[in-house]
């Protein structure tokens, strides 16, 4: 929760012992630094998201009900009460020796994210869904960009502010790239 809202650099370990109601020995005890604690919790995170989006994604058949779960598999996340607080501080984090590996597993969860879009992207030009020319790759990191964009504010959002905003970002993805109306009908399911 601490670390969601404040990221890496906003949050002391007494800050989390105090929240965690525990002495910072007992936390040294469980985790060498405050670095390995918040990897963790990143870890958890990125868990939440596979269960919200990514796994529902890689499940579904239909590639344009595919895409649609980042949108609608974001909405659902930010109303799990272990986001409610806000996530926004997990992208946070500073560029510095003691944060590489922090880096580098939030980078890592999002060559994935952007592989298993890419491969949604692809499948749905196929299905003649959506024409995102041979541009698949990219539009997935523009999309996963627009998801962290819109996941930085949302937790100064009511719940229906957020359903909407998403609702639009996704109905204007669709209605720029769609071959026909079926899959923009897809929207309406946000």
């Amino acid at each position: 929760d601490l670390f969601g809202r404040f990221g890496d650099e906003g949050v002391s370990i007494g800050d989390i012992a105090k929240a965690a109601k525990l002495s910072k020995g007992a936390l040294y005890w469980h985790f060498h630094s405050k670095e390995e604690l918040y990897l963790q919790c990143l870890t958890r995170l990125h868990g939440i998201f596979n269960e919200y989006i990514f796994d529902v994604m890689r499940a579904e058949e239909d590639p344009a009900r595919s895409i649609l779960t980042v949108f609608v598999g974001l909405n659902r996340l930010l109303q799990d009460p272990r986001a409610q607080n806000g996530i926004s501080g997990y992208w946070l984090i500073p560029s510095s020796s003691e944060t590489s590996a922090l880096i580098a597993a939030q980078r890592s969860f999002e060559s994935a994210a952007v592989a298993v879009l890419t491969h949604a992207f692809k499948k749905a030009a196929i299905a003649g869904q959506l024409d995102v020319g041979a541009d698949a790759e990219q539009f997935a990191r523009a999309v996963i960009t627009i998801v962290e964009a819109v996941v930085l504010p949302l937790r100064h959002q009511s719940a229906g502010e957020a359903r909407e905003n998403l609702r639009m970002l996704a109905r204007t993805l669709f209605l720029a790239y769609s071959r026909n109306e079926n899959v923009i009908e897809l929207t309406r399911l946000i």
